[in-house]
Formats: C-alpha cells, sequence, structure tokens
C-alpha cells in the first residue's frame, strides 16, 4: 500500500459493525462520532446491519481505537493482557452470551468455572477448544 493510502486510512475515523465491540469501546472512554450510524445493509439472517464510527482515541487519551479494535479480535492479546479492561468487557460479553442461550433453553449447557483469586467464566460445551482454552489460561492467572 503506498504511503499516501496509509495516510488516508489512519485519517479515517475508526469503524466497525460489531455492535458488542462498539459499545466496549464506548464504555472505555471512546466517543462515537457525530455522524450518524450507517445502515449498510443486512445480515445473513435480514437484520439491519449498522456500522459505528468511533474517535480515534478515548477521551482520557489512554485507548488507541484501532489498537483495541485489534486487540478484541485477538485471543492471544487478551490471554496476555487479562487484567486490562478490554478484556473484562470481551469476558462479559462471552459470559453474557452464554448464558442468555442458557435461559433461552435450559438443555443448552453451562458450565461455572472458578480460578484463581476470585475469578470466574461461563463456558459451554459448545464453545471452539480455542475460547475454553484461552478462558482457562486467563482463570489460572
Amino acid at each position: 500500500m503506498p504511503p499516501s493510502e496509509r495516510f488516508i486510512q489512519a485519517a479515517r475515523p475508526p469503524q466497525t459493525s460489531d455492535t458488542r465491540l462498539f459499545v466496549a469501546l464506548v464504555t472505555l472512554g471512546i466517543e462515537p462520532q457525530e455522524m450518524p450510524a450507517i445502515y449498510s445493509g443486512e445480515t445473513p439472517d435480514g437484520r439491519p446491519r449498522m456500522t459505528w464510527t468511533l474517535a480515534h482515541v478515548s477521551k482520557c487519551g489512554q485507548f488507541k481505537t484501532r489498537e483495541m479494535m485489534e486487540a478484541w479480535h485477538s485471543a492471544a492479546w487478551m490471554a496476555n493482557n487479562p487484567e486490562h479492561p478490554l478484556a473484562y468487557l470481551k469476558a462479559f460479553c462471552e459470559n453474557l452470551n452464554i448464558a442468555v442461550d442458557h435461559v433461552k433453553d435450559p438443555q443448552h449447557q453451562m458450565m461455572v468455572v472458578r480460578g484463581r483469586g476470585g475469578k470466574v467464566a461461563l463456558l459451554s460445551p459448545n464453545d471452539p477448544r480455542a475460547t475454553r482454552e484461552t478462558m482457562l489460561r486467563i482463570l489460572r492467572r
């Protein structure tokens, strides 16, 4: 990619269609941009897909949006930074998904796993192996 294109991309406000990621970033103090969310079509199941636009950096200056977006999708980053606020927000989302699945269908198994220092995770036998392994590594810390 030519340097001019990298500069243009870096200047564009960060965007995401992942509502959970959007809410996590806002919780970290990264403000939504003034512009409205962009309707960008439908998901495969027919629901509207929104694209959220965010500031480049949190209001306190501590969190860079693009770095936090990359970290959100990195199991290795999460495993190496289990005490980071973003890791807690991601764990919250994963625990919420499992609890909601269990409430919707009590046959959907939910395991409560306790780790060091009072940490607790909700796991499902249906979780991908990598997800379970990451959560267990975090609980051991």
